[in-house]
């Protein structure tokens, strides 16, 4: 399979803190790639200057074969919608109905009339089993339906690549299941490339192709499960197992809140 994203030597700096250092690796087309990391390695960071939101200090992120860090912020929104983003509150508007916020980038980005984005939005409801509830508001339904919503709105301009910030933040263990099987069913029909960034082992084990780790805003991990499994980094091991003792991926210490923060 093809490359479709590259990550070459991208750095950020907020200030004088260095978020992210030389970071490298590749997403090939129709694979999940999880962006794994404890808290302030520097993953979602990395996310928002995947998608745009952030641009890197230095360095460059190639999607589909286009360099973003030479276009403008109205060809970035060409390639933008290339990226489905599924945020990790779901950023649903309470305001509207479930199907009202799956219509809103339709609206918004196309000259569809309104049966077609009708109809579109009936497809994309399906596809994340949430027909039923498209007249609900998004506090009338779970927070697993609120996320696979999310989905549905992240899928409605047909895009290349579904990213996913912490998917299963806030949900149970079988609301987290069913949000990995949506992932890999929109991987398997739909020929999806997916990015998700996570700290859920569980969910990595089931969805996985690729495994990026962070640590300190570097890559200390990039590859597959086998090799996540196999690492003998004490850093990876003790994220692996969740053990107390060892060296602590992330930066917890008082001189570091900041960092943390801007990550």
């Amino acid at each position: 399979m093809s490359t479709l994203i590259k990550v070459q030597e991208v750095t950020k700096w907020f200030g004088k803190t260095e978020v992210l250092a030389g970071i490298c690796f590749e997403v090939k087309e129709r694979e999940t790639l999880c962006i794994l990391g404890g808290s302030g390695g520097g993953k979602s960071t990395l996310l928002k200057v995947m998608i745009g939101v952030l641009r890197p200090t230095s360095g460059t992120v190639i999607i589909d074969g286009e360099d973003t860090s030479k276009l403008t912020d109205s060809q970035w929104d060409r390639v933008r919608r290339k990226l489905g983003v599924m945020f990790q509150s779901g950023a649903l508007l309470n305001s509207m109905t479930v199907a009202e916020n799956v219509a809103l980038p339709l609206e918004h980005h196309t000259k569809l009339d309104q049966e077609t984005i009708a109809t579109v939005v009936k497809i994309k409801l399906h596809q994340v089993d949430l027909l039923h509830a498209a007249d609900l508001r998004p506090n009338e339904i779970s927070g697993g339906m609120q996320k696979r919503a999310a989905v549905a709105r992240a899928l409605a301009m047909d895009p290349k690549i579904l990213c996913y910030d912490e998917p299963s933040a806030g949900l149970d263990p079988i609301a987290t299941t069913r949000i990995d099987q949506l992932i890999t069913q929109l991987k398997t029909t739909m020929g999806m490339t997916n990015v998700v960034v996570t700290h859920v082992m569980e969910s990595v084990q089931r969805i996985a192709d690729h495994v990026v780790m962070l640590d300190k805003g570097k890559v200390i991990l990039d590859g597959d499960l086998d090799d996540l499994k196999a690492s003998d980094d004490p850093r990876v091991r003790q994220f692996r197992t969740g053990e107390l003792e060892g060296p602590a991926i992330g930066t917890t210490a008082p001189q570091d809140y900041l960092k943390d923060l801007l990550m």
